[in-house]
């Protein structure tokens, strides 16, 4: 589903990502890990196509659609990107709107511009945007001003749009630094249901590792613009990410939270 070779980023002369390649599978649910500063981001940004890579660097891919290659973003990338639903931080909804508005935003790439415009959507969209809703468990709030919801729940309100959109790719970049544990693990927990459920490819950044050894099969870890591992989360443990990070390995643990044991190492215990 995800394919990138060879990608470089510069900025101003420090190297942000080096020689990236990263190959996801239809279907995989996959954690991107590392302090501040790693690349995490800047990686999520080049799937997309927000940002081009460096000058005669690298290939990007989703689906089949050739997103960005040796630095030039594909021409066509606005229609590319209505199969990837890309989810941020900051929920990118528009608070004096109701949440179903917000939701059906998602169903703009196939609405006429003056109906977008206006607000004037479909019916089969308006349908699947409470379904959308009631899927995130917020149906409830469907006509609510989008600016009184919680932080968790505006963030679901962000995924529900994305079902709208009909994203085959799901890209949520630090979708629950913001928020509290438990809204966290509510966020977590419905992007790992459409995982399994609807078969959507989700690639979440974290930066705290316990969400990862929790919600997610395999974890790329990147440090300083380059991938310092790749593979089955369960690996994971104190020990090597301490190796790997040093003692920014501090900063990728949630606080007053312990990384949960790999069922294996349950069953030895």
């Amino acid at each position: 589903m995800i394919h990138v070779t060879h990608l470089n980023k510069t900025f101003s002369g420090v190297k942000a990502l080096s020689d990236i390649n990263v190959h996801i599978a239809r279907g995989e649910m996959v954690a991107l890990i590392g302090s501040s500063g790693s690349g995490k981001s800047t990686l999520m940004r080049h799937i997309c196509g927000l940002t081009a890579a460096d000058k005669s660097s690298g290939q990007v891919q989703v689906n089949g659609h050739l997103i960005q290659d040796a630095g030039r973003i594909n021409s066509h990338i606005r229609e590319m990107r209505t199969h990837i639903g890309v989810i941020f931080q900051q929920f990118n909804l528009v608070g004096r709107l109701s949440v179903a508005r917000n939701v059906c935003l998602g169903a703009l790439s196939r609405t006429p511009f003056l109906a977008g415009l206006t607000g004037r959507f479909a019916r089969e969209d308006m349908e699947l945007a409470f379904r959308a809703l009631d899927r995130v468990g917020i149906a409830e709030k469907a006509w609510q001003r989008t600016s009184t919801l919680s932080g968790g729940q505006q963030q679901r309100a962000a995924i529900a749009r994305a079902l709208v959109q009909k994203a085959e790719v799901l890209l949520a970049d630090e979708p629950i630094a913001s928020l509290d544990p438990e809204s966290a693990r509510v966020v977590m927990s419905t992007l790992q249901e459409l995982n399994r459920t609807d078969g959507i490819t989700v690639v979440v950044t974290l930066h705290q590792v316990n969400y990862a050894m929790e919600y997610c099969p395999r974890t790329i870890a990147l440090k300083k613009g380059h991938i310092v591992y790749d593979g089955p989360t369960s690996n994971l443990t104190r020990d090597m990410l301490d190796t790997l990070y040093g003692a920014e390995s501090d900063d990728l643990f949630a606080r007053n939270e312990e990384i949960p044991m790999p069922a294996e190492h349950n069953q030895a215990a």
